[in-house]
């Protein structure tokens, strides 16, 4: 079953299945669908994961496998919605360094809406803060912080970043 509540993958599909199913669809020649898994399947460091069940993944497991999903086609733009939610802090690093380096590696354009400031700032070239569907704020993470319409809008006196 297809369960888009849980992150966008099958959960009765193993992970190496999801791949393989979302590369059928996105990727037309056959050869380079097969390269393109198992490149993903190494840069996630899935390969002893691959023959799990999604539904049995732990949550960053889950969030890394959409990512990967999500890296099939190669796409310009990532969107990701509230991607440090519930995670411990071991798995927030290693998605910190998954995102920037996406952003090196392959200049992906990665848009990012979190409510966790801190861990979103240490990702991020440019930051926005927006209320009520209007831009308060937006600079680059250092500059954000200090400055007066986020800091009433948002962090409030006492935010740091390291």
């Amino acid at each position: 079953s297809y369960c888009p509540q849980s992150g966008g993958f099958f959960s009765d599909l193993t992970l190496h299945d999801n791949l393989k199913a979302i590369s059928e669809i996105v990727i037309k020649n056959k050869n380079y669908r097969q390269e393109r898994v198992n490149y993903l399947i190494s840069k996630f460091e899935f390969d002893n994961l691959k023959d799990i069940k999604a539904k049995f993944l732990s949550g960053g497991q889950k969030k890394r496998l959409v990512i990967a999903l999500a890296l099939l086609s190669n796409p310009k733009i990532l969107l990701l919605d509230e991607i440090y939610a519930a995670l411990d802090v071991l798995t927030i690093k290693m998605m910190q360094e998954i995102i920037v380096n996406l952003q090196q590696e392959h200049q992906i354009t990665i848009c990012i809406c979190d409510h966790q400031a801190r861990d979103l700032l240490a990702t991020c070239d440019l930051a926005m803060i927006l209320s009520e569907g209007k831009i308060i704020a937006e600079d680059t993470p250092s500059n954000l912080v200090t400055n007066i319409n986020a800091k009433n809008a948002y962090f409030g006196d006492n935010f740091k970043i390291n």
